[in-house]
């Protein structure tokens, strides 16, 4: 077993600032690679170590060797420590393409389940959503107006806008099921289906089920939920 590769001094690790931080993790653990201080069979620092020199939460960078991982580049050994299987990796927008070429089935399948309980959360929240609830429906939009492509990636705006429809439907049993799936989703590969320009047509995209369900019209809900399921299964296939 080889012992940690030495990828110190510490001026070969700079602090991760892009809003895509997985991203930019597996950039550095590629550059690594390109200059030789990682090779084929070497095990990384600990976590603790990385997430120290890199700046990042355990969750980030357990997101980049996820994603490293389903790709056979890494091989995660319990108890064992991690170690590079792979003489090169990929540019993240050749990795993006990847990750999303395999585990788009899934994502279809999931997206199935989601447009079975969402579009009938939506029609109970158009029925069932307080002034308050309505306002938490309405946030992540508004929020859009003035938010910036930079502070848009920090945050999940798509999730937080569906999370507050299935809160608002009054179902709690739906409402766990609904947000198990959409975990499920974007650990599924979910972020890397737009890029990080995309996200201007957001707000388009979600109005009409706000729309819909601030005037109260359950059947107007679901159709307007059902509609914007549709636009995006498109994409899935295509």
């Amino acid at each position: 077993m080889k012992t940690p590769a030495p990828i110190s001094p510490d001026d070969t690790f700079t602090p991760i600032r892009s809003v895509r931080l997985y991203e930019t993790i597996i950039e550095q653990i590629a550059a690594l690679v390109q200059n030789g201080q990682l090779t084929n069979g070497d095990r990384f620092p600990t976590e603790r170590a990385l997430g120290e020199k890199w700046r990042v939460s355990r969750p980030v960078l357990r997101e980049a060797f996820r994603a490293l991982e389903m790709q056979g580049i890494v091989e995660s050994r319990p108890g064992g420590g991690r170690y590079l299987r792979a003489e090169r990796i990929p540019h993240p927008a050749e990795f993006r393409g990847l990750r999303l070429t395999d585990s788009r089935e899934t994502l279809l399948h999931i997206w199935q389940a989601r447009e079975a309980v969402e579009v009938k959360a939506a029609g109970l929240a158009a029925a069932n959503a307080s002034r308050g609830q309505l306002a938490a429906i309405g946030r992540p939009l508004r929020m859009l107006e003035t938010m910036t492509p930079e502070a848009y990636r920090r945050g999940d705006v798509n999730l937080d806008f569906h999370s507050a429809i299935a809160r608002a439907s009054g179902n709690p049993v739906l409402e766990q099921m609904i947000l198990d799936l959409l975990g499920r989703f974007h650990e599924t590969g979910f972020t890397d289906l737009a890029g990080p320009e995309d996200w201007t047509g957001l707000r388009a995209d979600h109005q009409p089920v706000y729309d819909a369900i601030a005037a109260g019209g359950p059947g107007a809900a679901e159709n307007a939920m059902a509609a914007h399921f549709e636009s995006l299964r498109r994409e899935l296939e295509d």
